[in-house]
């Protein structure tokens, strides 16, 4: 079986999200997959079969299997286009999930892979009170900073984030809970992104707080509708920084298409690097 390792969101080999993309493994159960993300030890992991149309391909995190997810489809794209592209040309890749297809484009600008994705219209799904956002901030030991002029909602382009937002202090974190998966479901959420709305710069962590992300695809598009959303920003193009706590700096671009003032598509890009191949024993 062999194996490619990408870092996505970042144009330096080292940096970014790094990735372990799966191919040539039709033939694996969900528990296999599971067990080799596990062995990879990569935040997520995805496994591709290109032997069907629109291909095939399965998200997996160290703890779960995703039914989206936006990093993983990122790098998908450079492993796709180096087998199936041609190296002067854009290219459109669909993407099957368990839930979805996913429209993904790729190209090189010079000497960097540059790959977007389409996530469509968020879907915003709660807004919760100041009294309701209050043990949020508690989790992450940041309740004195919780800012009285910003809600905290839940947007989901695929996977459901809530977006709490903080005006200073991302450094400050110190989780505080166990339980922030179960505090999260009540509002329908699946994971929590903390976003610094003064500089664009945001943090996310599994849901003990054990392993920080770090740079989250999924939660780009929910982040910018957020920001555009709350008048935060009038650009319909955003960047946002992640993984500086982890040193893997890392930039995701985010591109909002507008009808009016309503989202109707939300594209999310970023550079990926090619680390390395491998082929792994049965």
């Amino acid at each position: 079986m062999r194996c490619k390792l990408v870092d996505v969101f970042s144009k330096q080999r080292l940096q970014g999200n790094g990735l372990a993309i799966f191919y040539d493994c039709q033939n694996l159960s969900k528990r296999q997959m599971q067990a080799w993300t596990r062995e990879m030890r990569q935040f997520e992991s995805i496994f591709v079969d290109t032997s069907v149309t629109p291909y095939r391909a399965w998200i997996f995190t160290m703890e779960e299997e995703l039914d989206f997810a936006g990093h993983p489809l990122i790098g998908l794209a450079y492993h796709l286009h180096e087998l199936f592209g041609a190296p002067n040309e854009t290219h459109t890749w669909s993407i099957e999930l368990n839930q979805k297809v996913v429209e993904l484009s790729s190209r090189w600008r010079g000497k960097h892979f540059l790959a977007a994705m389409h996530q469509g219209a968020p879907e915003f799904i709660n807004t919760l009170t100041t009294k309701q956002a209050e043990p949020f901030y508690a989790a992450l030991g940041i309740e004195q900073l919780q800012p009285q002029d910003l809600p905290v909602q839940v947007i989901s382009t695929g996977l459901p984030y809530l977006i709490l937002p903080i005006e200073h202090g991302l450094s400050k974190v110190s989780f505080c809970t166990n339980k922030l998966e179960s505090m999260l479901e009540q509002y329908q959420a699946k994971f929590l992104y903390l976003i610094d709305v003064n500089n664009f710069e945001g943090r996310t962590w599994d849901n003990l707080g054990s392993v920080e992300d770090i740079a989250t695809g999924s939660a780009a598009g929910p982040v910018a509708a957020y920001l555009y959303q709350q008048g935060l920003t009038t650009q319909q193009d955003i960047s946002i920084g992640q993984g500086r706590f982890v040193d893997r700096p890392s930039e995701i671009k985010v591109d909002l298409k507008c009808d009016g003032n309503e989202i109707v598509d939300i594209i999310v890009s970023g550079y990926v690097t090619h680390v390395g191949d491998f082929v792994l024993s049965d």
